[in-house]
């Protein structure tokens, strides 16, 4: 749960208000560091070898740039928009291996677990951002927050960022796709 006020009104952010606000229920795989949940026999070098283009390459760190095109887009979506953080964008963690695993693997993840934690961690720690505009928005409507007399601030270069690093990978816009 999370708890916040804003203009005196208290927000309690439960499951409640998970479900109600973005739809999602509490169910799934916590993914945390260290912890792996139901899947015993994930193994991050092996999993990370797996994704590699060059699989016999010698691993040292877990770089992005000699990731399978799938992986590489798959990593981008999970560094830059479900768990962004502000630091080196080329090197993987545990949580992300493990977060890009269970997607790939179609384990349930509990994304409430995952959007509360990064959300906690962007409270304490500089290293992580709170992208999640729209969700803070409607946590704030769905409380009744009166917001008629705040400033609003357009957030449109993060589209033109995620096209290019997009085209930077290799994919090209066709049409009016």
């Amino acid at each position: 749960m999370l708890l916040s006020s804003i203009k005196g009104v208290r927000m309690e952010i439960n499951k409640k208000a998970w479900k109600d606000v973005v739809g999602l229920k509490s169910r799934g795989v916590q993914v945390r560091k260290g912890e792996i949940g139901a899947v015993s026999e994930f193994n991050k070098v092996q999993y990370y070898g797996q994704c590699l283009r060059n699989p016999i390459a010698k691993i040292k760190h877990f770089h992005v740039g000699g990731l399978k095109v799938d992986q590489r887009l798959l990593t981008m979506i999970v560094r830059k928009i479900i768990v962004p953080r502000g630091n080196n964008h080329s090197t993987l963690n545990e949580g992300d291996l493990i977060l890009m695993y269970y997607i790939q693997d179609n384990i349930q993840v509990e994304w409430i677990y995952v959007f509360r934690d990064h959300m906690l961690k962007a409270n304490r720690l500089t290293d992580f951002r709170l992208p999640y505009v729209v969700l803070v928005s409607k946590f704030i409507e769905y409380f009744g927050i009166d917001v008629d007399d705040e400033l609003e601030e357009s957030t449109g270069l993060l589209n033109h960022t995620f096209n290019q690093n997009v085209h930077k990978m290799g994919f090209l816009k066709l049409g009016n796709a």
